[in-house]
Order: C-alpha cells, then sequence, then structure tokens
C-alpha cells in the first residue's frame, strides 16, 4: 500500500508517530495499524484477551456485570470522563487499553469530524471489534492502532487529553505505563484512567493476590494510584473509588 492510498485517519494521524509514513503505510489492515514488536511477551491477562471468544464475552457482558462490581452505568463513566477531560471540539485524544472501542467511539463523537481519536491495545480480537464499532458508527476520525502501553509508538507531547478506561489493572509497571502517557502529553493535556482498585494499603493477598503474582493483575491501592499518576508528571490529582472494586483518577500535565 502507498503513502497516498492510506486511509484518512492515518494520515491525519501521521505527524504523531515517532516514524514516517512511508514505514506506516503497510502495517494498515482491516482498520487496525499494527505496530506490536515481534518480541512483545503479554502477561497472563493479556493473553486471554488477545482471543476472539474472550473479546466477544467481554464486548457483550460488560456493561451488563459493571454494577456488580461497584461500577457506574457507562453514560456516567462517559459523562463523567467528559467533564474530567474537559473535551472540546478539535481535540487530538489518546485512548489506551482501548478494548472493543465503546469509550472510543465515544470520545471520536464529542471532539467531533475535526478531532482525532487514537484507541491503542494489544489485543488483535478487541481491535478487530473496535473496527467494527467505528465502522458501524461511520467515524472517520478515529485510528486503531496495535501496540504496546509501556512502549507507546508516538512522539513526545503530541496528544492534548489522554484516557485509559479499565486498563490500568492489566499494566504488568504501572508506573512506567503512566510515565509513556505523560511523555506523550502535551503542556496542559488532561489525563484520566481507571483500574481495579482498592481503599485499602494492605499487601495484596488472597485472590487479590495471586492475581498478580500468576495474571499480573492487580488492585491498586487508590492512594497509591494517585500516587503512581503524580510521579509519572500530572498535577492536580484527583481520585475515586466506586464500589469496593474500581477506582478513577485524574490529572493535568502543566510541565510537559
Amino acid at each position: 500500500m502507498s503513502p497516498l492510498a492510506s486511509p484518512e485517519p492515518l494520515l491525519r494521524a501521521a505527524s504523531l508517530f515517532d516514524r514516517d509514513l512511508a514505514e506506516l503505510a503497510p502495517r494498515m489492515r482491516d482498520g487496525v495499524l499494527d505496530l506490536l514488536s515481534a518480541s512483545f511477551a503479554p502477561t497472563l491477562t493479556q493473553r486471554i484477551f488477545d482471543n476472539a471468544f474472550t473479546a466477544w464475552l467481554y464486548d457483550t457482558s460488560r456493561d451488563r456485570f459493571a454494577g456488580t462490581i461497584g461500577m457506574p452505568e457507562f453514560r456516567s463513566e462517559v459523562a463523567a470522563l467528559d467533564e474530567r477531560l474537559a473535551l472540546a471540539k478539535g481535540d487530538v485524544v489518546l485512548d489506551v487499553a482501548c478494548g472493543q472501542g465503546n469509550f472510543t467511539v465515544e470520545l471520536a463523537r464529542r471532539v467531533g469530524p475535526e478531532g482525532l481519536v487514537v484507541g491503542l491495545d494489544i489485543a488483535a480480537p478487541m481491535l478487530a471489534r473496535a473496527a467494527k464499532r467505528v465502522r458501524r458508527e461511520r467515524l472517520d476520525n478515529v485510528l486503531l492502532v496495535r501496540g504496546d502501553a509501556l512502549a507507546l509508538p508516538f512522539r513526545d507531547g503530541v496528544f492534548a487529553k489522554i484516557n485509559c478506561s479499565g486498563g490500568l489493572h492489566q499494566m504488568p509497571d504501572l508506573g512506567r505505563a503512566l510515565g509513556e502517557m505523560a511523555r506523550v502529553a502535551a503542556s496542559g493535556a488532561r489525563f484520566t484512567g481507571s483500574s481495579f482498585a482498592r481503599a485499602d494499603t494492605e499487601k495484596e493477598t488472597g485472590l487479590r493476590g495471586w492475581l498478580w503474582r500468576r495474571a499480573s493483575l492487580h488492585f491498586v491501592p487508590i492512594v497509591a494510584l494517585g500516587r503512581a499518576v503524580e510521579v509519572a508528571g500530572f498535577g492536580d490529582v484527583g481520585t475515586q473509588m466506586a464500589g469496593h472494586h474500581m477506582g478513577y483518577a485524574w490529572g493535568r500535565r502543566d510541565d510537559a
């Protein structure tokens, strides 16, 4: 595929990447730009989600069972995300761990045709479902990327807004992932994220400890989550628990 034949979202997003369009264009397939390194070593949790059945199950059941762990309704999550990111028409947004693209398309609607949303995930089946969702919604301001949150394939300081809904607990190195998000955030950029979390600061034991040791799936103490966001380089950090198992964090990049 020649650069001139590249899909419109890729042409619009080309300046965001740390490589040129001639290298990017051949990696675009079925609505997804695949930049995941061949040496990437997924955790057990990441391998589970990189599966067509799991992607289907998660996509069809996520909202139905969210309330059982105290998560708010999806529309309430989107409204809170919209407010914390202060989304505006024309924003360039990065949606990390975008999964099946449910938040990605909501972000795309809010930034409008003049804006751009880049959804990134490591799971090909999830991204395939996201691509179908984007096509169904007839959105031409979304680019989906298969890539690693611990080594984001973007230049420094290029995103006005960054979101990571429900993906932080899957990061095997949370500090590194947040540091990468801060690196690609422009000065003044806003960040939102959510994670399995807990109110206490005790060491993970029992089932939660087993999940961390075996699957790199962690329940971050909400205080530690806020501190990690701050250490990464975001200021004005806020946190909130939803129920006993889900935590939200947000901040602003003022010194990028």
